[in-house]
């Protein structure tokens, strides 16, 4: 699933000691992913077995996978013929690949899951109904996990497997989708080889990776705490002498003059928080999760969310309407979901992406709104066209926008802290290119001096031709 390892490219690199049973750690984190990711599909009319990891496949995998380490290239295992023994188990599908070179996000066992999700073949393997036994492989090398996964039933149970195969394929598809009904409540943390917390120019990784995760996956024990949830959102006061900055668990802290409305602190969340946003008039503030549910504070009104609904991809945004009665919310694919006053004007729902959604914003002269991608990618609805980086080679993906107070313009922001500038919207610097502690996950323009704050996950506040009121 991955290219071979390009090290001579890549350079010298410095590994960090072996930590003992990471690699079963890893494996094992692996497994809870692939069966929350199967549970997420998984129904009366189509079920989707759990997985039970079977000793033996374990055991291949784990072979594989130190093989491929040692020859520095991705190759499937061979498959082992199946004979009509009624407890064999047969071997019928393999995953193999690596992750990065230790660049965030996702280096950790989040992101390798994702990786193999992104791959439709990977993805029908991790989700395909008629198996019912695996076996993960994890090796440690050269600051890279090398992953095999082995997929299969026992020749008894063959009936019943191609049973469940076939109503999946028909009903959910052959390569099942990418995005299912969101179920459950974050993960616990990701698991990392050694050395995979280094990001570019030094920058290091927070245990729980960059973005959220949307299904349910138990802590897997050993696993590092993350501590306090990380920052996700930075929102401006309504006269820019203060803003909020929003975690993942719902906590809101208040900075300058920012009044504290409230917050989803210390309350049991089906999905993480992902954006705070203020009212037009900043009396009060909307926190919206990745499940679509809305929880309304201060004058902000409650128009209905999408919590406890079935969506095809987690929510990213929200985005309210000029007057504060009504919002937007957006998913990762694009599909918008109107709610009070806000008028539906499009979307990118059933269209084919090059890059998941990230962001949303609306324009205050049309009533119109922009989608952003990950890729830098800008889709327009009743608002105008002023760029996009969606042609540009990234270093990192986009992971929001934000509009000019007279609707103008817009920015863009890298998980780098790289800025791009469109419009009469004014580059007034960026942290892309720098070392940081954590990636930058949310921006605020001041709409007094025009210019811009950036927050990293860390809870880091970078301001550019705007005042600094503390960090998180």
């Amino acid at each position: 699933m991955a290219s071979p390892d390009s090290r001579a490219a890549r350079g010298a690199t410095t590994s960090l000691p072996y930590t003992p049973g990471v690699e079963s750690l890893y494996a094992e984190d692996m497994v809870a992913r692939i069966n929350a990711e199967r549970a997420a599909r998984s129904s009366d009319t189509v079920p989707v077995p759990q997985l039970q990891v079977d000793a033996q496949l374990q055991a291949e995998a784990q072979a594989w996978s130190a093989h491929i380490a040692a020859i520095g290239t991705v190759a499937d295992p061979p498959l082992p013929p199946c004979d009509d023994q009624a407890n064999q188990v047969c071997v019928l599908a393999a995953n193999s690949g690596n992750t990065g070179y230790g660049y965030w996000p996702g280096d950790g066992s989040d992101g390798m899951n994702q990786a193999y999700m992104n791959s439709a073949a990977h993805r029908q393997n991790e989700l395909g109904a008629a198996y019912t036994v695996v076996g993960v492989g994890v090796t440690c090398a050269d600051d890279q996990a090398w992953t095999v996964e082995l997929f299969g039933y026992t020749y008894g149970d063959l009936p019943s497997a191609y049973a469940r195969a076939n109503i999946q394929n028909f009903l959910q598809g052959d390569p099942v989708p990418a995005s299912p009904v969101v179920a459950g409540t974050t993960t616990g943390d990701p698991v990392y080889c050694p050395g995979q917390t280094d990001g570019p120019d030094g920058a290091v990784t927070t245990t729980g990776g960059q973005h959220p995760y949307p299904y349910s996956v138990a802590s897997v024990p050993g696993e590092p705490d993350a501590g306090a949830a990380g920052v996700v959102s930075i929102a401006a006061t309504h006269d820019s002498k203060g803003y909020w900055l929003a975690r993942a668990d719902g906590t809101v802290q208040t900075l300058g003059d920012a009044v504290n409305h409230g917050s989803m602190a210390g309350q049991a969340l089906t999905a993480p928080i992902t954006h705070l946003v203020p009212t037009p008039d900043g009396r009060g503030y909307w926190l919206v999760a990745g499940d679509g549910g809305i929880f309304a504070f201060g004058d902000a009104g409650f128009y209905g969310s999408m919590g406890g609904h079935p969506l095809n991809a987690p929510v990213v945004d929200l985005a309210p309407t000029a007057d504060g009665r009504g919002y937007w919310l957006v998913g990762s694919d694009g599909g918008i979901f109107a709610f009070g006053d806000a008028v539906f004007r499009g979307s990118m729902g059933g269209q084919t992406l090059n890059a998941p959604v990230v962001g949303l914003a609306t324009d205050a002269a049309t009533g119109g709104y922009w989608l952003v991608a990950s890729d830098g990618g800008i889709f327009a609805f009743d608002a105008p066209f002023f760029g996009s980086a969606g042609a540009l080679a990234l270093a990192q993906p986009v992971d929001g926008m934000v509009p000019t107070h007279a609707g103008n313009g817009y920015w863009l922001v890298g998980s780098d802290g790289a800025v791009f500038a469109y419009g009469r919207a004014g580059f007034r610097g960026s942290t892309g290119g720098l070392p940081l502690a954590a990636p930058v996950v949310g921006m605020a323009a001041d709409g007094v001096t025009g210019g811009y704050w950036l927050v990293a996950s860390d809870g880091g506040v970078f301001a550019f031709d705007a005042p600094f009121y503390g960090r998180g």
